[in-house]
């Protein structure tokens, strides 16, 4: 069966799939972006940036099909220094980490090996997963919109720019907590670390990963690597040190005025979180 069997009339419904207003159709997706870094730099005429576009899709699809996720089977929208990609759902959710980024890594690095100046390609990718719609205009709904919020997150930027690698990836906070922390094996979780994603009316938290540099950099992860949330709100913090599954978050740095508050305990230093376990320094509050 191919998912994208009528791309003339939007996404095609699963078993069980809403057809929605107006002819539309939606569908829960693997949704993939990447963008050209730099794209638009003033050093690049258009004669640069069409040869830019070039080798950007020559190395994408080649990607796919080398990952085994058939780039004729999935849906793709030219964005000019980018391209969205929707993944059917048929496939493996993982599959656009491992063995898609490494492949796309691979090819860029050949093609840049290569490339004449102004020619070397530097790309962000941003994945995330949710509801895909498609109307006659094309593809829209919260999901994309995330997608390319997180595609432009100046702490992805940033990284990329930091490590002075050629690929820079971004996941969301939802795929991030349900495809890579349980995949068996073929991502290692703890080479992704959180950073704030705030763009325009956008508040979230991204997981960002340097396929050439999984460790990151002390500067890159001291800057991004650490969150300041609650410990209610704590779910997988980036690792210590030793670089646990389940790491460590900046609380304060000194013992807190427990301002009279009731019995219970209250952490200092740095904790660290297993699972349902919180080990750190504390003050244990008497009952009153």
């Amino acid at each position: 069966m191919n998912f994208f069997a009528d791309k003339g009339e939007g996404l095609p419904a699963r078993s069980g799939g809403r057809q929605g207003a107006g002819g539309h159709r939606s569908q829960h997706c693997v949704l993939f972006a990447v963008d050209v870094a730099g794209f638009t730099d003033p050093a690049r005429n258009d004669r640069v940036q069409l040869a830019v576009r070039e080798a950007l899709y020559a190395m994408v699809p080649g990607a796919f099909d080398d990952a085994l996720l058939g780039w004729d089977d999935c849906l793709h929208e030219d964005r000019g220094d980018g391209i969205l990609v929707i993944v059917p759902a048929r496939m493996p959710s993982v599959g656009v980490i491992d063995p898609l980024v490494g492949h796309l890594a691979r090819r860029l690095r050949r093609h840049n090996g290569a490339a004449p100046d102004g020619q070397v390609v530097r790309l962000r990718v941003a994945v995330h997963i949710g509801e895909v719609h498609r109307d006659a205009h094309g593809l829209a709904g919260t999901s994309v919109n995330h997608l390319f919020r997180l595609l432009d997150a100046p702490a992805l930027k940033r990284a990329l720019a930091d490590s002075g690698d050629d690929l820079a990836v971004i996941a969301s906070d939802y795929f991030y907590d349900g495809v890579i922390r349980h995949a068996d094996g073929s991502v290692d979780p703890t080479a992704f670390w959180p950073a704030d994603v705030t763009v325009k009316e956008t508040r979230a938290r991204g997981w960002i990963h340097l396929p050439d540099s999984p460790a990151g950099t002390a500067e890159l992860r001291g800057d991004a690597g650490t969150v300041d949330v609650p410990a209610t709100e704590v779910r997988h913090p980036e690792g210590d040190a030793a670089r646990r599954a389940h790491g460590t978050v900046r609380p304060p740095a000194s013992p807190p005025n427990d301002g009279g508050r009731g019995p219970g305990f209250v952490f200092y230093g740095d904790v660290t979180v297993h699972g349902d376990a919180v080990a750190g320094d504390k003050i244990v509050r008497e009952g009153g």
